[in-house]
């Protein structure tokens, strides 16, 4: 898609550092009138925005782990920060993510967390552990089982788990039954 429609792919370094002037612009953009912005990868002057977003402010949501790049840029601007993980993978990029804050002067509790994972409510232990084989993140096993992971997550800093739908093949029960036991089995833990 970038050779048909002319973007240059660049590096790693040029993909993140296109992303922080992006997100430069986008915040100008949502934020003010008129935009003046002179980076190296994008100009604007005097760029409007209209009509604006009924939502004030709209929130910038920052997806990435990076602990060198993306995590730094979360920092400066995300409203809403978002990786795959387990519990523990949230829990120590959420710091690095707080440090980062703490080093520009942000208060780290203005950024949201958040997260997915596959749903893989069983019974059945060779289910969940071939889901787990799968490299995702997976709130799995039994209804408690699942709580469990749920609540892991809450104490990572998390307050939203999105649930993904890449479960291939994964538990009986289809959607639905996946969440109408999520909903009795886990969330009730949580009411």
């Amino acid at each position: 898609e970038h050779k048909v429609y002319g973007i240059e792919f660049s590096t790693l370094g040029g993909r993140m550092a296109r992303f922080e002037e992006a997100c430069q612009v986008v915040t100008g953009l949502l934020n003010n009138e008129k935009t003046d912005f002179q980076g190296k990868h994008y100009q604007l002057t005097e760029a409007p925005l209209a009509p604006k977003p009924v939502q004030s402010p709209l929130p910038l949501l920052i997806g990435g782990g990076g602990e060198q790049k993306t995590l730094k840029i979360a920092a400066k601007y995300a409203n809403e920060w978002n990786v795959w993980g387990t519990p523990e993978i949230l829990a120590h990029k959420g710091a690095i993510l707080n440090r980062y804050c703490d080093e520009i002067g942000r208060d780290p509790k203005t950024i949201k967390h958040s997260t997915q994972g596959m749903l893989v409510l069983t019974d059945d232990a060779s289910v969940v552990e071939r889901m787990r084989a799968s490299g995702r993140p997976i709130i799995g096993g039994t209804g408690g089982q699942g709580g469990g992971v749920v609540e892991r997550y809450s104490r990572a800093g998390v307050g939203q788990v999105i649930r993904s739908h890449f479960n291939p093949g994964g538990a009986g029960g289809g959607e639905k039954g996946q969440m109408d036991r999520f909903n009795s089995e886990v969330m009730a833990h949580f009411a």
